[in-house]
């Protein structure tokens, strides 16, 4: 799949769960933890984008092994997920999980009133 195709899908599913939130009557512009998934075979890999990301302060990266060879990096960001700002930044996280070989999950966050 091309990186074009992937960002159309992730900003689709990023809308997705935008509506389903608002059905919740979550306030978008308050200001909550929102945590980014990845996932990944291998520590190193993970460790290394655990490492880069905490390195450029694009957010809190924690790595935990999920299964045997079977890494979960969760990043923290906390921000309000209004959704130009939620969007640009699932972006860049998967811009990102393309640049390290990872896999994007995707984004959540507890429901803010």
């Amino acid at each position: 799949m091309s990186m074009f195709d992937l960002l159309n899908q992730t900003a689709a599913a990023d809308t997705d769960l935008l509506r389903k939130n608002n059905e919740l009557v979550d306030v978008f512009s308050k200001a909550r933890q929102v945590d980014f998934a990845f996932e990944t075979v291998g520590r190193e890999r993970a460790e290394d984008f655990a490492e880069f990301v905490n390195g450029k302060s694009y957010g809190t990266a924690e790595v935990t092994e999920v299964e045997a060879g079977r890494f979960r990096i969760l990043v923290l960001i906390t921000m309000p997920i209004n959704q130009h700002l939620i969007c640009s930044v699932s972006g860049f996280m998967l811009c990102l999980s393309r640049l390290f070989q990872i896999d994007y999950q995707g984004w959540g966050s507890v429901v803010q009133r």
